[in-house]
């Protein structure tokens, strides 16, 4: 601690005893030892070191070198921050832009200007006055963006579609936001990148879910919501809508037999037709294998949607001759119309096909209008499909059988069964009134197996009792065949009744084997394995055919009774029978005439040596009881 130097007069320590040398200390007056009693106080003095100014302006300049330093590394820091940002700017894989107030550019990068066609940024600038030229066909567009944007101060995902430099079409993307300097708007700035591939993607996508590949049409989906759309507008202006409903008749087989290709081609000119009739403005959609639907809007009369209807019938059925093979195809179409018939999508187009198939009945090549006839149609086939679905369960379903006879010994030669229906209300109903029912309702597959189990068991049953052994047809439904698992449901009906294979005749139309004819051919020749009896029924009605009778290796065939009913009066009648007999000889085939039911149609049979007879002549169909009586006897004339 430095000790005090006294005053005048009294002692004081030297100044080394202060520790301190004497070039380094100035002299410190303090308050109490100033001195004489009445001299004035004085503050404390310091007498600096004879070289304190040189050591100030060394520590300043050392202060300063470093401050220098710090600032070139900053200033080094920020042009490298500046190229680092000028690098990621200029080699962005998307397009980064600034634009004045009013669009004009004022920098973009190498990848906008590849967007927009063009080479390089600089190209761009020098041949760009505004982003909205390259970026926006409809400036309106671009000028309310720039409105947007001072209004809300970002705008993103701005897709547009626009046309490059190269003339590509391309979709880009836009996210933009307004630059403030001092609180006040100045600029925009933002990125853009090219979104054409997603936006095919989402094209790709959205084709799938709302158009028919095949067609190119709108598809079901598609189709109900714009006649949702419809309706919303003509309730609000009280305008009529017509719904139509058009379907090509025997599709499936013209598919099978000539081919898939074959098929599209016919689906996508008969679009293109129909399309033509009633006009390209017109919603034309293919909601099913081969039905149409159309949609007319604003409708003025019933007249105008007859003219529209018949047009399109018309169009549809005329000659196809620019494909490979020249064909004829026949349709029909129904009508329902807005708010008379329905009042929503679903139930107009219901009823617009309801009368669709109500005409099928009536003939080809027509159109018919939903009717009140045809409402109790629907009703009656709804009552019968509620019935059906009990009928299994209560036992309404029973078989008879009609006898098939050998004219040359007057034997049963076998048995045709066939189902009926005892309605607890409507009485006896025969197989035509509801089998149609029964197949459009899927009914078809557990009624058919019922019959199929039933027969087997009965066969078996009359065999067990001694009776002469005698195959038992049963009917096969073309539902019922293409069921997965069919060969099964024979095999299991067979070993479950104990009935031997060969006592099992499956009576299939010709329609059923020329559809999908690979596929039909491994069921037939599974079944045949299995030792089952194959016969084409009903045979000449159809698309007969050599070809498929060598293939398919069925067992017999039977002449439709349509032939048989005029044979013995009519020429052409008489001439397809003896054809269908020689025919059926000539593949060692057995031949069997159905619906005989007279002398002289028996007569001109037994002179083509068709021996096999079944028809009213003999039998109709007949229960179980009275079987085993023509079973122990014989019809011998």
């Amino acid at each position: 601690m430095a000790m005090r130097v006294q005053g005048p007069g009294k002692s004081s320590p030297s100044v080394e005893a202060t520790g301190l040398e004497s070039g380094d200390l100035g002299v410190i007056w303090s308050g109490e030892d100033q001195g004489p009693a009445d001299a004035p106080a004085r503050p404390f003095v310091e007498r600096r070191r004879r070289h304190a100014k040189d050591h100030d302006w060394q520590e300043s300049l050392e202060s300063l070198q470093r401050h220098l330093t710090r600032l070139e590394e900053g200033n080094q820091l920020l042009g490298e921050s500046e190229s680092l940002y000028r690098g990621i700017f200029e080699n962005a894989l998307i397009g980064l832009f600034r634009v004045g107030l009013a669009g004009e550019p004022l920098i973009v990068n190498r990848a906008m200007a590849k967007i927009c066609g063009y080479d390089c940024a600089e190209q761009f600038l020098g041949q760009v006055t505004s982003l909205g030229e390259p970026l926006f066909e409809d400036p309106s567009r671009w000028a309310a963006i720039l409105r947007q944007l001072h209004a809300q101060g970002v705008q993103t995902g701005i897709e547009v579609e626009c046309k490059s430099t190269d003339g590509e079409r391309k979709w880009i993307e836009l996210n933009m936001r307004v630059v403030r300097e001092s609180g006040r708007i100045v600029q925009f700035e933002g990125s853009a990148e090219e979104i054409t591939d997603r936006k095919r993607s989402e094209e790709r996508i959205r084709l799938l879910a709302y158009y028919d590949l095949v067609t190119g049409l709108p598809n079901r989906p598609l189709f109900e919501e714009r006649l949702g759309e419809a309706l919303s507008a003509a309730r609000w202006k009280s305008q009529r809508v017509a719904v139509m409903a058009l379907e090509l008749n025997r599709f499936r087989m013209i598919n099978d037999s000539l081919g898939k290709d074959f098929g599209d081609r016919l689906l996508q000119e008969t679009a293109g037709r129909i399309r033509s009739a009633v006009g390209e403005s017109t919603t034309v959609a293919r909601i099913a294998g081969a039905e149409f639907a159309v949609i007319l809007q604003d409708v003025r009369s019933t007249r105008e949607v007859e003219q529209t209807a018949a047009k399109m019938v018309a169009a549809v059925t005329a000659e196809f001759s620019s494909l490979e093979n020249s064909i004829n195809v026949t349709c029909n179409a129904g009508i329902s119309m807005f708010p008379v018939d329905g009042w929503d999508g679903d139930m107009l187009l219901e009823r617009a096909d309801a009368a669709m198939y109500s005409g099928k009945d009536q003939s080809a090549n027509s159109f018919r209008f939903f009717t009140e006839e045809i409402h109790n149609q629907i009703r009656e086939r709804l009552r019968l499909e509620n019935g059906l679905r009990l009928a299994l369960e209560r036992g309404e379903l029973f078989l008879v059988y009609q006898a098939q006879v050998d004219i040359r010994t007057g034997d049963v030669s076998g048995l045709e069964a066939l189902l009926r229906w005892n309605h607890p209300e409507m009485g006896l109903v025969y197989p035509s009134d509801f089998i149609s029912v029964a197949e459009s309702s899927g009914l078809i597959v557990p009624i058919g197996e019922w019959v199929l189990h039933t027969a087997c068991r009965q066969a078996r049953k009359w065999q067990d009792a001694g009776l002469r052994p005698v195959p038992v047809a049963v009917n096969v439904s073309a539902i019922q065949f293409r069921q997965q698992g069919f060969c099964e449901t024979v095999r299991r009906a067979l070993e479950e009744t104990g009935l031997d294979p060969k006592y099992l005749e499956l009576e299939l139309t010709e329609g059923l084997l020329l559809t999908n004819a690979d596929v039909m051919y491994l069921i037939l020749q599974e079944l045949r394995e299995m030792g089952v009896k194959l016969t084409i029924d009903d045979f000449g009605t159809g698309y007969s055919s050599l070809g498929y009778l060598r293939q398919f290796k069925v067992n017999r065939l039977k002449i439709d009774r349509s032939f048989v009913r005029e044979v013995s009066v009519n020429a052409d009648d008489a001439a397809i029978t003896t054809a269908i007999i020689n025919m059926a000889k000539a593949l060692n085939l057995d031949v069997l005439a159905e619906g005989v039911e007279n002398v002289e149609q028996l007569d001109f049979l037994r002179t083509q040596n068709c021996f096999e007879i079944q028809g009213y002549y003999f039998s109709r169909p007949v229960t179980v009881e009275k079987v085993e009586l023509q079973l122990k006897g014989s019809f011998a004339h």
